[in-house]
């Protein structure tokens, strides 16, 4: 017997009606999703970089100044499904930088274009269509640090100073380049390096200062737009010192002066004393030795070299108000030389000092040649080989056999006059002599 259809049996089918529920939920599903009552629109925001590298314009160095990167709106109308999986990375937004020809204000053209993996919707608008773009030439120059101390002060007026404030190692040798666009550069007249602090120092300092650009008249310039090569920001560390002064009287030392020369007056400095200027306690070290000038040998003076410049050996954070140099002079300028020569023959012409007990030396006939005398002109023509006095030392020379030895020469006859060794501490006068 056949078995006749029963829709109760049908609905009472629990598998079957699975079956059922689940075709009909993906049919609604696709006619919700793909069906035409589910387009819809949406406005897009996403943003556009203005970047003029590789183009003909940035290769001459021209940059965007200021704001380079724009919000848009885009509007899009698809499938829900489509439009709302949208991301930025599916519109691309480009910017027509040929409508850049140079600095100044542009308007530059904006266009879209889809970019992704969905490509089933359309692209109604873009909201603005073209922006604003502020270009111009991009420059740099160097400048001198000036440090502002100017909103400081020390804590004793009459006896201390602000000293020479020391920059950080960024800024090389006192300077910085400072790059930016050239509208703004070519305002900057100088740069300083301020301290905005309010303070009364009696000891050196640390501070943190900020680096200023100014014009000719000395107003502030808006360097928002610049930045100071190898140097983060705008600020930099600032040591500020605080100096005292000492007062140094300058002397020095006359060696072999001829005793016929007058030492009144003999001797004249550029000044007297000298000002230092910082901190007190480099200054007490320095003052004991840096007023010494040295010692000034006639051993080593000719009147044509009777002016000496010394150099003082001051350190780094020290200042002289006169000057690091003191010029010495000596009176001997209007005095003038003359050269002789003398015939040794044997022992008898010469004086031996410092001979060693129980040693004789024996000379050879020799000539000691160009001895220069120093004085004036009338009393060095009067001078012959015979008024010069020639002492041999025997001490200068402990060799055996023939060796040399120096020798000192004088002219006792005539005590204004002197004999020039030479520049430096080696003697050109020497005689050769046998030790026994």
């Amino acid at each position: 017997m056949k078995n006749k259809f029963s829709l109760n049996r049908l609905l009472h089918n629990d598998r079957l009606m699975m079956v059922i529920s689940l075709v009909i939920a993906v049919a609604v599903w696709a006619i919700v999703s793909f069906g035409p009552g589910n387009v819809q629109t949406r406005t897009f925001t996403t943003t556009v970089k203005i970047d003029l590298t590789d183009t003909s314009v940035g290769y001459n160095d021209l940059r965007v100044i200021g704001n380079d990167t724009f919000t848009v709106n885009v509007e899009v109308e698809g499938a829900r499904s489509v439009i709302y999986a949208l991301t930025g990375e599916d519109i691309e937004i480009r910017p027509s930088l040929t409508d850049i020809q140079g600095p100044g204000k542009s308007e530059v053209s904006l266009t879209v274009n889809k970019n992704g993996r969905f490509t089933d919707y359309t692209i109604h608008s873009i909201s603005p269509a073209t922006v604003t773009v502020d270009c111009d030439y991009w420059m740099s120059a160097p400048f001198t640090v000036t440090p502002d101390l100017s909103r400081l002060t020390t804590k004793d007026e009459k006896t201390q100073q602000l000293g020479d404030a020391i920059l950080d190692s960024a800024i090389v040798d006192g300077r910085v380049t400072l790059e930016g666009p050239r509208t703004v550069m070519q305002q900057v007249a100088s740069v300083v390096a301020r301290v905005e602090e309010s303070q009364t120092l009696d000891k050196t300092t640390h501070f943190e200062a900020r680096l200023l650009a100014l014009n000719e008249k000395g107003n502030e310039v808006d360097i928002s737009q610049c930045l100071f090569s190898g140097i983060s920001g705008n600020t930099v560390d600032i040591t500020v010192p605080v100096w005292v002064q000492r007062t140094v009287d300058l002397t020095y030392t006359l060696a072999n002066v001829p005793s016929g020369l007058s030492q009144n007056g003999l001797v004249k400095l550029s000044h007297n004393r000298i000002t230092l200027v910082g901190e007190a306690d480099t200054l007490d070290t320095l003052v004991a030795t840096v007023g010494n000038l040295g010692t000034f040998d006639f051993d080593h003076i000719k009147p044509d070299g009777a002016e000496f410049v010394v150099e003082l050996p001051i350190p780094g954070g020290v200042k002289v108000l006169e000057g690091n140099k003191v010029t010495v002079t000596l009176a001997i300028d209007k005095l003038t030389t003359r050269t002789l020569s003398y015939d040794v023959s044997g022992l008898a012409d010469v004086t031996v000092a410092k001979l060693p007990e129980g040693k004789t030396i024996t000379l050879q006939a020799q000539k000691i040649t160009d001895i220069v005398l120093c004085g004036t002109q009338a009393t060095l023509r009067r001078i012959t080989a015979n008024d010069l006095q020639i002492t041999l030392d025997a001490s200068s020379n402990t060799g055996s056999g023939s060796v040399r030895y120096t020798v000192r020469i004088t002219v006792p006859k005539y005590p204004g006059v002197w004999v020039y060794y030479g520049a430096d501490d080696s003697t050109p006068y020497q005689l050769y002599g046998t030790l026994e």
